[in-house]
């Protein structure tokens, strides 16, 4: 069951590893009940993210090597991000997918449909706490869609990081997702496509709350 906030609230969605702060995104409320929650992130939104970018040793790595050096080693550094696109994202009660909806900044351009997969999202005091499981699904505007980062992901397990129970897990999760997908329910609704954010919200109340400030000094690796 996930919490149900007030709509207009700002909440942060945490990413935790290894009892490790891993991300941190502060994301406004637009709906939510007791089996699905609704937020907006505009672009340019401040995020914090975990990386091993630019540390000592990591010069020669790909990315997909740099985030899984980071994920074993837990040797990372905070970085903040500027958010884009403009997401919708959509939380559903244990479920193991999170799905976004993305929207060109320049010109306001549906971008499709994002399928992340993740530990389902438990509350916390500011909002939700998760893990990005590596595992992605990208759904086109016109509703095709193909896997993302699937070698991501072998490797992942193949060096015991991630679980490979979740190989089924997952295979459930996209058979859900691309059922919802066929039939537009949920995230797919049609109606979701014409999501507009009110004018009124300023972007200051979408950036990180207080507990992180404007520093990433809350993340602490060991």
């Amino acid at each position: 069951m996930l919490p149900r906030i007030e709509p207009g609230r700002t909440i942060v969605v945490e990413e935790r590893w290894r009892g490790h702060l891993w991300s941190a995104v502060p994301q406004r409320v637009i709906d939510a009940n007791s089996s699905e929650l609704v937020t907006f992130v505009p672009a340019g939104t401040t995020s914090v993210t975990a990386s091993c970018r630019g540390l000592a040793g990591t010069e020669h790595l790909t990315r997909s090597e740099r985030k899984l050096n980071a994920l074993k080693t837990l040797q990372a550094r905070p970085l903040q991000f500027s958010e884009s696109p403009t997401k919708l994202n959509f939380y559903a009660a244990d479920r193991w997918a999170r799905i976004n909806l993305g929207w060109d900044p320049s010109d306001g351009r549906f971008m499709g449909w994002y399928v992340n997969f993740e530990m389902p999202a438990i509350e916390t005091p500011d909002g939700l706490q998760t893990i990005d499981l590596v595992l992605d699904i990208y759904v086109n505007a016109d509703r095709s869609w193909h896997w993302k980062d699937e070698d991501d992901f072998d490797l992942a397990i193949d060096a015991g990081v991630i679980s490979n129970d979740l190989r089924q897990v997952f295979r459930d999760e996209a058979h859900r997702v691309l059922k919802e997908l066929d039939q537009q329910q949920g995230p797919f609704v049609p109606h979701w496509r014409s999501f507009r954010p009110d004018r009124d919200w300023p972007l200051t109340n979408v950036q990180l709350v207080a507990r992180y400030g404007d520093s990433p000094s809350a993340f602490c690796f060991g």
